[in-house]
């Protein structure tokens, strides 16, 4: 485990991190919002073992700086922790649903075509860094690997060169999110230059084991990758209003509403096609996906070519 507690709940923690992993969730949204809630209760409540309505309260306050929806994350895992020490029989103050307020719909940024090839024009202009080896190779080829095949970032970030079947045009993604695996087809053009890529990297990294290799071994950081992202918008010219500003993930909402709206004006029924596009991008549920129709412009929702009756209200969408 990544992160170490040493407060009186420790060992419950680190239970019920166990227990969520089982689950299919990923272990850091759960342990690193967790070990923040451990490091609170040694300062603020160091004798106390018992998760008391002040303590619940007192740590799900909005920071300062901090977002709603970074607030209604923390107590809802908090919430969840709770009712699991409830369920072992210990004495838990289970903070009500609701307590910080409803989720704030987020709105991913869509890019014009014109915004999107200035895109990467600015990646394919990207100079040489000193401290960023290679980035001019490796960043032209991993957005568009990101936009081209709607991938999630880290799915990029960890594609192993085993899992990249060059001859095929495949890309196999394992142990994604809730621990699924899928195979991803390319176009033949990414394929062809994925295949002029790993020749490159091949001369310059000797049997590396990710397909985007950090110099120093193991893949790039999420950090890394979104510093690359804002430099190619300065090189493409492009700036954006800071209260809604693209972010990495932008390019994976961006991958389904173009596909969605293609199939629209292409005269196909969108309700017959969503299921593909959903086992595609990896979701849980096929209403995950349906969440995309509602991004694609005003006009097209109205499109007679297409039953808009999914039998179920389209929930907030998961990434």
């Amino acid at each position: 485990m990544r992160y170490t507690f040493n407060g009186l709940f420790a060992d419950d923690i680190r239970f019920y991190i166990t227990l969520r992993c089982s689950l299919g969730n990923k272990e850091d949204t759960f342990a690193r919002r967790l070990h923040s809630f451990d490091k609170f209760c040694i300062e603020r409540y160091p004798d106390d073992a018992l998760l008391t309505q002040q303590m619940a309260e007192s740590w799900c306050t909005l920071r300062p700086n901090e977002k709603g929806n970074t607030l209604r994350l923390r107590t809802n895992i908090l919430r969840g922790f709770a009712k699991y020490l409830a369920s072992i029989g210990k004495v838990a103050y289970i903070i009500p649903d609701g307590f910080a307020g409803r989720k704030v719909a987020f709105l991913p940024y869509l890019y014009t075509d014109s915004e999107r090839a200035s895109f990467f024009y600015g990646a394919d202009h990207l100079p040489p860094h000193p401290l960023s080896e290679d980035r001019e190779i490796i960043i032209p080829v991993l957005f568009r690997v990101l936009y081209c095949c709607g991938l999630r970032p880290q799915e990029v970030r960890l594609l192993k060169r085993q899992d990249v079947n060059l001859n095929a045009g495949t890309l196999y993604v394992s142990n994604s999110k809730r621990n699924k695996d899928r195979i991803v087809p390319m176009s033949a053009d990414l394929c062809g230059l994925c295949r002029k890529y790993d020749i490159i990297m091949q001369k310059k990294l000797l049997e590396r084991d990710f397909f985007f290799q950090n110099p120093n071994g193991g893949p790039y950081s999420a950090c890394w990758i979104q510093q690359q992202f804002f430099k190619c918008w300065k090189f493409s010219g492009i700036s954006f209003d800071s209260s809604h500003r693209p972010r990495v993930y932008d390019w994976r909402h961006n991958y389904a509403t173009r596909i969605i709206t293609k199939w629209m004006h292409d005269g196909k029924d969108v309700s017959l096609l969503v299921p593909y596009l959903s086992t595609y991008m990896g979701h849980s549920s096929l209403e995950y996906t349906a969440y995309y129709i509602h991004l694609v412009p005003e006009h097209l929702h109205l499109s007679a070519l297409t039953n808009w009756n999914c039998g179920q209200a389209v929930p907030e969408y998961e990434d």
